[in-house]
Parts: structure tokens; C-alpha cells; sequence
């Protein structure tokens, strides 16, 4: 299954913020047991090093990015996706390019803690936490950390 990550559940792994962490973990241990490919926007990365500058070292945070690479997949934006974001007229201009991404990527949800910010979104939108319970109802798939 192809998942794009928002900004936000990202922020929550590289940050270890809890009680979030604990859910971006358990996205990454579906990735290690190959059940899910995990992507995420080339911009998050740029957000999420401006928005933790205050928290972490820079280039502690630059060697967590790159170590991401073994487990995260980056979709690019182009010219021709910013032209299409500018159309889409989205309140957060933000979350129409990542759900840009999840259209590029053929993502079949994004993870987010901002639901709300998807209103207009044409991929399915649910949070880490409802995303593992559905997994878990529909597909008795669990993904405990010891």
C-alpha cells in the first residue's frame, strides 16, 4: 500500500513528539516488513528543518533526513504542479501541493493530523491513528512496538 506522509506525522518522527511518535514508528515498521511504501514532498523536508530550527541541531537533523532516504520516498514538485496548485485555489496552499504529491505518487491516502486542511482533497485523508485502527479492524493487521 502507497501512503504519503504529511508534514506534520513527519515532523512527529524526526521530532519523537509524543504522543504521536509512537504511530510514525509504526509507519516505518510497515515499511521494514514490506507493507507499505512510504512517500513524502520534497518541501516537507524544507519545512520541517524550518520549523525545528530552534529544537535540533541542523546538521543532527540533515543526517536523520538522509538516513529517512532508507525508508521514505520523496515526490518532487515541478513547474507544471505549482501551476496546477495555483488553480486549485486551496485556503492552505501547503496541503494542495502535498496533495499534489499523493496525486503524482498514486498514493492511496494521506496521513495527516490535519484533516481539516484536506477539505478539498481527492485522496482519502486520515489521521496515523485512524488509518492503524482501520487496518486493524478491516485486515487484523497490528503493529505493536516493544
Amino acid at each position: 500500500m502507497r501512503l504519503l506522509l504529511d508534514t506534520n506525522v513527519l515532523i512527529d518522527y524526526f521530532a519523537g513528539r509524543e504522543p504521536y511518535h509512537a504511530d510514525a514508528f509504526r509507519l516505518r515498521m510497515m515499511h521494514e516488513f514490506g507493507d507499505a511504501e512510504l512517500w513524502a514532498s520534497v518541501q516537507s523536508f524544507a519545512d520541517i528543518a524550518y520549523i525545528l530550527r530552534g529544537e535540533t541541531d541542523g546538521g543532527t537533523l540533515q543526517d536523520a533526513f538522509r538516513e529517512s532516504l532508507s525508508f521514505l520516498h520523496v515526490c518532487s514538485l515541478d513547474e507544471d504542479d505549482l501551476r496546477w496548485a495555483t488553480t486549485e485555489k486551496w485556503e492552505d496552499f501547503e496541503d494542495c501541493l502535498i496533495e499534489r504529491c499523493a496525486e503524482k505518487t498514486k498514493a492511496e491516502a494521506i496521513l495527516s493530523r490535519d484533516a481539516q486542511g484536506f477539505a478539498r482533497a481527492r485522496t482519502s485523508v486520515l489521521t496515523p491513528q485512524a488509518f492503524f485502527e482501520r487496518l486493524a479492524s478491516q485486515q487484523g493487521l497490528t503493529y505493536e512496538l516493544m
